[in-house]
């Protein structure tokens, strides 16, 4: 996806927590049958990747080749083709856990984030939940046909046996829990996402346990390409899959930062049982994910588990300084507001309900 205009949304620069957003009241708007700007782009980038495993990919290479295709559903807007936004819509969803929970009952992060966002805004009923989550399941269906397409291709080329494919996201969907859509928090809803790998070497249906990160993934591709001595050599902070889908369950650590909605920035610390979600001048949040995998009960405060917390804030600050993270990125941030006109410039500026797709979808 190419930034609007070399700039992007540099009004998430400002970390005011009552900065409304004004954008998020399209969510329910968007939510819709029909196609849209996105879901034209990625029929595109599906035919192109079907084009080129038939065309280049049946070539003879010197080395290796690895082929990036990245489409953008399930994405705001929720718009989605007819065929599939009616799979979806009237049906009996599952109602999202904590929906109606008011921001005073959430972690004081959640509630600021609820607030200014603003993606609830204009919903009256649960007609209009289905509507959003209807958008969103058939924009998922939408995208399982298209990756379909192309691992079709993949084999019809005769490509199927000697090519390890990965599939993963960048983040995943709210999608109504805790009142929240979006992204923007370190709940699994949001900082957990699919990766899924097959090909030789990978255990056929297994399912690996160890907490990874998409560092990871850039470490599996060297070493997948036979290129797995430069993750040393370049000292890349990830783990060939490769190598972890073939051993047992690791007890590593798992690294998540955000700096921007809130005024201050929270890191999330992911172990094989448990998550710690540290805030600048916020309360902790502590989960026992195999007792709690749907996080509702925040163990931080709970004295019996002082020393887990304390455990899990010492293997935070042994991989960074929160603070000074912190201060790092607000200073770069004061910097490009100052670059971009000043903040009042900026909140005159009112950004759109999603990046534009490159007009001519060639990479």
């Amino acid at each position: 996806m190419h930034i609007t205009n070399g700039i992007g949304d540099i009004t998430l620069l400002i970390r005011d927590p009552d900065d409304i957003r004004s954008s998020g009241a399209n969510l329910l708007k968007n939510a819709k049958p029909g196609e849209s700007d996105y879901t034209l782009y990625d029929r595109q980038i599906a035919a192109e990747a079907q084009v080129w495993l038939r065309e280049k990919g049946t070539q003879r290479h010197e080395k290796p080749w690895v082929l990036f295709v990245s489409m953008v559903s399930p994405h705001f807007p929720l718009t989605a083709p007819p065929e599939h936004f009616y799979r979806y819509a009237g049906q009996d969803l599952p109602r999202p856990k904590l929906y109606d929970a008011a921001p005073g009952e959430l972690h004081p992060y959640a509630g600021m984030y609820q607030r200014k966002s603003n993606y609830g805004a204009g919903f009256n009923d649960d007609r209009d939940l289905n509507r959003a989550l209807a958008g969103y399941f058939g924009l998922t269906s939408f995208l399982d046909e298209q990756v379909g397409k192309i691992l079709a291709a993949l084999a019809a080329a005769g490509l199927g046996e000697s090519t390890r494919v990965i599939y993963t996201s960048d983040h995943g969907d709210n999608l109504g829990t805790r009142g929240l859509w979006g992204k923007a928090n370190m709940y699994e809803e949001s900082a957990g996402i699919p990766l899924l790998l097959s090909g030789a070497d990978v255990p056929p249906a297994a399912l690996c346990r160890t907490p990874v990160t998409l560092c990871d993934v850039s470490a599996t591709i060297l070493d997948a390409v036979g290129e797995g001595d430069a993750i040393a050599e370049y000292q890349l902070p990830g783990t060939s899959l490769l190598r972890l889908a073939n051993a047992p369950a690791e007890d590593r650590v798992a690294l998540s930062q955000f700096h921007t909605y809130g005024p201050d920035a929270f890191y999330m610390l992911r172990t094989l049982r448990h998550k710690y979600v540290h805030y600048i001048n916020n309360p902790p949040e502590l989960f026992d994910l195999e007792a709690d995998p749907e996080e509702l009960n925040n163990l931080a405060s709970n004295n019996a588990m002082a020393g887990l917390r304390a455990d899990m804030e010492a293997k935070l600050r042994a991989l960074l300084n929160p603070e000074a993270v912190d201060a790092a990125a607000k200073a770069d941030q004061a910097a490009m507001i100052q670059h971009h006109g000043g903040e009042d410039v900026l909140r005159q500026r009112q950004p759109g309900s999603y990046t534009p797709p490159p007009s001519t979808g060639k990479h």
